[in-house]
């Protein structure tokens, strides 16, 4: 069975003990962090990933409220309060086409 091959430790961070201190530890984990993942370490990388994910699935004011209103007239094809869902629908409909693209 062949050993795969491991990352190199730092063995400037060693005691002649061997053992670590726990500021020595967290220093080389933290260096380690943002040589990996850049300034900030993996949390600003994750917390750049999410806003973008965010912007790209997040619709707009107006097609959130056409969706809604597609949504509602839909019920209302099916006979689910006709008069009452048609007019909501109108309504964001109205309110839709007042805001800017």
């Amino acid at each position: 069975m062949r050993k795969l091959p491991q990352e190199s430790m730092d063995h400037g961070l060693l005691s002649p003990s061997g053992r670590v201190s726990k500021r020595a530890r967290n220093a080389a984990l933290k260096r380690e962090n943002e040589r990996m993942w850049g300034p900030g370490g993996i949390d600003a990388y994750l917390r750049e990933a999410r806003e973008e994910h965010l912007k790209a699935i997040q619709p707009t004011k107006k097609e959130a409220l056409l969706q809604q209103a597609a949504r509602l007239r839909e019920f209302a094809g099916y006979g689910c309060n006709t008069r009452k869902y048609n007019r909501e629908a109108e309504r964001l409909e109205r309110e839709a086409a007042k805001l800017p693209e």
